[in-house]
């Protein structure tokens, strides 16, 4: 497998999984709380951005390149960790011009 796909991939499934880890994490706080899990609308709209961001990088569509760039620019705000996780994917990108995989 293309090292470029490897890294697409593996962005793409770490959101995925990431949508599961909100989710789980929304559950068990709902569950301390007592409170339903809809008064927190703000972690469930950014665990399904992580999903359809996820899917859009893994099925390579146009749309999941432009939200993939949207969401490692404001990984960017994340700092010190998500700072430097996005500079260098961003730079990746740059570099090995990943668009190409996505715009088939």
């Amino acid at each position: 497998m293309d090292k470029k796909m490897r890294f697409v991939k593996i962005f793409g499934y770490t959101l995925i999984i990431l949508f599961v880890g909100c989710l789980f994490t929304l559950g068990i706080y709902s569950s301390i709380e007592k409170r339903s899990l809809y008064y927190n609308y703000f972690g469930i709209a950014l665990s399904l951005w992580y999903l359809i961001t996820g899917i859009g990088i893994l099925i390579r569509q146009k749309w999941g390149y432009y939200l993939f760039k949207f969401f490692l620019y404001v990984l960017l705000l994340a700092f010190p960790i998500g700072t430097i996780i996005s500079y260098k994917s961003l730079a990746y990108i740059k570099e090995k011009d990943i668009k190409y995989l996505f715009c088939q």
